[in-house]
C-alpha cells in the first residue's frame, strides 16, 4: 500500500512538472505556440491552459524612431516590437510567444535578430535551445501593472536587403495566476505582415530632406551632407549586402544644414545602404566603396 502511494505521488509530481514548465518559456521547452511554420495558435491542450478566447486579445505594433508605426521595414534599420493585449476578465498576469520569419508554410525561417534589453521575466530564446526557431517569450509569469492589460516591448532589427515579406506571429496567454494551468487561462493570437522597402537610387518616406553623399564612390572618407532638415535626433546607419551594420548612431541634427564625415578605409569593396530617419523623414542612398 505504501509503495502504492509513493508511485501515485511520483505520477503527479511528474504532470506538475510537466503543466507548470512552460511558464519558463515554451519554446525552450520545445513548443511552438505562435503559428509560425503551420504550428498551433494557442495555449490549450496538454502543458498549456484553457486555448484560445475571443475575450483575450493581442496586437502587434512595429515602430521606427520616433515611435512612428510602420507597415513595412528598411533592410538593417533598427525597431521596437510592441505587443499589447486585453482581457475581459481582467486576468492578472500574462505570457507570450513572438516570432519573426520569412518564407511561407513550414518552410518558416527567422527573419532579422532580436536585441537588447529585454523587459523583465522576457528572454530571447534561440533556435539552438528551442529546435525550431527563435522567440522573444516570457520567462516566468509576468504581473501586469493593470490587470486585463498586457504590454512589452523588445527591440528588433530588420533582415538584409532581398529578404521580402517579414511575417510576425504572437499568441499571449492571460492567466489567472494562481500557480496552475487551468481552464480559466485564454489566449488569444495575432499576426502581422512587413513588406521590404527597396531602395532605388534615392527612396524618401517624405521627400522632404536633402542628402547628399560624396565622394560617391569612395575610398577613404565619405562626407554627408543633410540640408532642410527638421531639428531633432536623427538615426543613420550604413549596412553591406549581408546586412551587417557598418555604422550605426545617433546624430543631433540642431539646424537644417548638417554635416559628418565617416571613416570608410576599413570597409570592404562593395555596395553598402546609408539610412537617415527621424521617424517621420527617411532616405536610404546606396554608397559604392573602391
Amino acid at each position: 500500500m505504501k509503495k502504492g502511494v509513493l508511485l501515485f505521488t511520483a505520477v503527479i509530481g511528474i504532470g506538475y512538472l510537466t503543466l507548470s514548465s512552460y511558464k519558463s518559456g515554451p519554446g525552450l521547452n520545445g513548443q511552438n505556440r505562435t503559428g509560425a511554420k503551420n504550428s498551433t495558435t494557442n495555449c490549450g491542450g496538454g502543458g498549456c491552459h484553457g486555448g484560445n478566447s475571443a475575450n483575450t486579445v493581442v496586437t502587434i505594433t512595429v515602430d521606427s524612431a520616433g515611435s512612428i508605426p510602420v507597415t513595412s521595414y528598411v533592410p538593417g534599420m533598427s525597431y521596437t516590437i510592441v505587443i499589447n493585449g486585453s482581457n475581459t476578465s481582467s486576468l492578472p498576469n500574462f505570457g507570450f510567444q513572438f516570432a519573426a520569419v520569412q518564407g511561407t508554410g513550414a518552410g518558416q525561417s527567422n527573419a532579422g535578430t532580436f536585441g537588447t534589453p529585454l523587459p523583465a521575466g522576457v528572454r530571447h530564446t534561440t533556435q539552438a535551445q528551442s529546435g525550431i526557431l527563435d522567440f522573444i517569450e516570457n520567462k516566468q509569469s509576468i504581473i501586469s501593472a493593470t490587470a486585463g492589460t498586457y504590454s512589452v516591448s523588445f527591440p528588433w532589427t530588420a533582415p538584409a536587403p532581398g529578404t521580402g515579406n517579414v511575417t510576425m506571429y504572437c499568441t499571449l496567454n492571460a492567466v489567472d495566476g494562481n500557480g496552475s494551468e487551468n481552464n480559466a487561462d485564454k489566449s488569444g493570437n495575432t499576426s502581422l505582415v512587413l513588406t521590404e522597402q527597396v531602395p532605388t537610387a534615392v527612396t524618401n518616406a517624405v521627400k522632404a530632406i536633402e542628402v547628399k553623399a560624396y565622394p560617391n564612390p569612395v575610398v577613404n572618407e565619405l562626407a554627408v551632407d543633410v540640408k532642410n532638415a527638421e531639428q531633432g535626433i536623427y538615426h543613420l546607419s550604413v549596412i553591406d549586402m549581408n546586412g551587417r551594420k557598418m555604422e550605426n548612431m545617433m546624430v543631433n541634427v540642431d539646424n537644417s544644414n548638417y554635416h559628418i564625415s565617416l571613416n570608410t578605409s576599413a570597409w570592404a569593396r562593395g555596395t553598402y545602404f546609408m539610412h537617415i530617419a527621424n521617424g517621420k523623414d527617411m532616405q536610404v542612398i546606396p554608397v559604392v566603396k573602391r
